[in-house]
């Protein structure tokens, strides 16, 4: 059930524009760190998905509550948004349940530094 979900998801993303939806997710999440100028990057479902696949460990958690995601090339389409701005087009499939799960265990994660993250 929860492949069909994210199949769904899939499907969504796959139809849409991602020059708008994208665009809102341009602004940088998190403000620079003072000492070093850089930004931190705390994860959480605001984070770009992109950003949590490139990271080994936020990907992890990504494929524990979500398993479907590991044999789906298609969520690369969505690099450039978030799960949160994701669950607009697919609130069955990105409850506020799931939301909550992912942000707990992302919050876990130490922070990075911005740069220690793909763009």
């Amino acid at each position: 059930m929860q492949h069909k979900k994210f199949s769904a998801i899939v499907a969504v993303l796959a139809g849409l524009t991602f020059g708008q939806a994208g665009a809102q997710q341009n602004a940088p999440a998190n403000p620079p760190n003072a000492a070093s100028g850089q930004a931190q990057v705390k994860w959480s479902t605001d984070s770009l998905v992109g950003d949590l696949l490139d990271y080994a460990p936020a990907k992890a958690i990504l494929v524990k509550h979500m398993p479907a995601i590991a044999q789906d090339d298609q969520i690369e389409q969505a690099r450039g948004m978030t799960f949160r701005s994701l669950q607009q087009f697919a609130p069955d499939a990105i409850t506020d349940a799931l939301l909550a799960a992912l942000d707990a265990d992302l919050a876990k994660l130490p922070p990075q530094q911005a740069s220690a993250t793909k763009p």
